[in-house]
C-alpha cells in the first residue's frame, strides 16, 4: 500500500499491483483511499463488512469511487473505466473478472499522490488521472478525464465513502432542503438530519434516494462516532445522491453524469474536512 501522512492524518492507499486481489472490477484501482487514521483515535472509515480484512472486493473499504459501465461490450469483453478491460460473460458486476487492468504512471510525495492512465476502446480512447492531496485535517480527491479519441466519452461516476455510524444513528445533513424517498431505514429529524430508522433489520441493508439535490453541489456534515463531524464538499452538480447504509456502515454517494466530447476534458474534486 501507499501511505501519506502529516502531523493531523495518515492515509493508506492500494497499490494497483501489489494490492491487486483487493480490486474486483468495480472501484477505481488509482488513488483508492483504504483508510484514514488520527494517532490516538485510530481509523476513521469503515466498509460494509469492516473490519473483516480483507473485504470482499466488490464492497471494498475507506473512501473508494467508482466508474459505471456507459459503454456497450464488444466481441466478450467490457471497460470499466479506470479500472479494467473485464470478461462479458454474463457474470453479475459482483463476479465480473478482470481481463487486462489499468497500468498507472505514479508519482508519490509525503502528503500527495498523482496516477494517470489511458484506456483505449475502439473509437473510445481516454487520458484518466487521479490525484489525492492532503493538507492539515483536509484530504481532496481530484479526477480528471481527457478524451483523447473519436467519439464522446459518456461518464457515470460516483464516490462511495464508508462511514461508520454515530451511536445514535444520526448520521448526515446537507445544505438545501432534502427529502427521502419512502423507505423502512432511513428518516428525516427536525433539524434537517438523516437518521438510522431502529426497527429495520440493518443487516439487510438498506438504499433509497435523497432529493432536492440533484443540480447542486455537495455540501455536508457527516456526524461521527469519534471525530464528531466531518464536512464533505464537491465542486460539481450532482445528477443524484443515493444513501445506503447496513449494520456496519453508512455511506452518502454523490454522482456526476456528463459526456466528454473528443478533444476535450473534464475535472472534478471532493474534499473531505476530517
Amino acid at each position: 500500500m501507499f501511505c501519506l501522512g502529516n502531523d493531523e492524518l495518515s492515509l493508506t492507499l492500494l497499490d494497483p499491483v501489489e494490492d491487486e486481489t483487493r480490486l474486483g472490477t468495480r472501484y477505481v484501482s488509482g488513488c483508492y483511499i483504504h483508510q484514514v487514521e488520527v494517532a490516538r483515535l485510530g481509523p476513521l472509515f469503515s466498509g460494509p463488512v469492516y473490519p473483516e480484512d480483507p473485504p470482499p472486493v466488490f464492497h471494498g473499504q475507506g473512501i473508494p469511487e467508482a466508474f459505471r459501465i456507459t459503454v456497450d461490450p464488444v466481441d466478450g469483453q467490457g471497460i470499466c473505466f479506470g479500472n479494467s478491460f473485464f470478461a462479458d460473460d454474463g457474470s453479475s458486476r459482483r463476479h465480473r473478472k478482470a481481463i487486462e487492468r489499468c497500468r498507472w504512471r505514479i508519482d508519490q510525495e509525503e502528503v500527495r499522490l498523482r496516477m494517470s492512465t489511458t484506456q483505449r476502446f475502439g473509437d473510445l480512447a481516454i487520458n484518466l488521472h487521479r490525484e489525492i492531496a492532503l493538507a492539515g485535517r483536509e484530504v481532496t480527491s481530484a479526477t480528471r478525464v481527457q478524451n483523447i479519441g473519436s467519439v464522446p466519452v459518456p461518464l457515470t461516476w460516483f464516490a462511495h465513502p464508508f462511514f461508520p455510524w454515530p451511536e445514535d444513528g444520526v448520521c448526515c445533513r446537507f445544505s438545501g432542503d432534502i427529502s427521502l424517498s419512502d423507505n423502512p431505514g432511513f428518516g428525516l429529524d427536525e433539524n434537517g438530519f438523516i437518521v438510522r430508522l431502529p426497527d429495520h433489520d440493518w443487516s439487510r441493508g438498506q438504499l433509497t434516494q435523497i432529493e432536492g439535490l440533484k443540480g447542486h453541489r455537495l455540501d455536508a456534515v457527516m456526524r461521527h462516532p469519534v471525530r464528531g463531524e466531518m464536512t464533505v464538499q464537491g465542486d460539481f452538480a450532482m445528477s443524484q445522491m443515493p444513501i445506503w447504509g447496513n449494520a456496519c456502515t453508512v455511506s452518502f454517494e454523490p454522482y456526476l453524469e456528463e459526456s466528454v466530447d473528443p478533444n476535450a476534458e473534464l475535472a472534478w474534486s471532493l474534499s473531505y474536512h476530517l
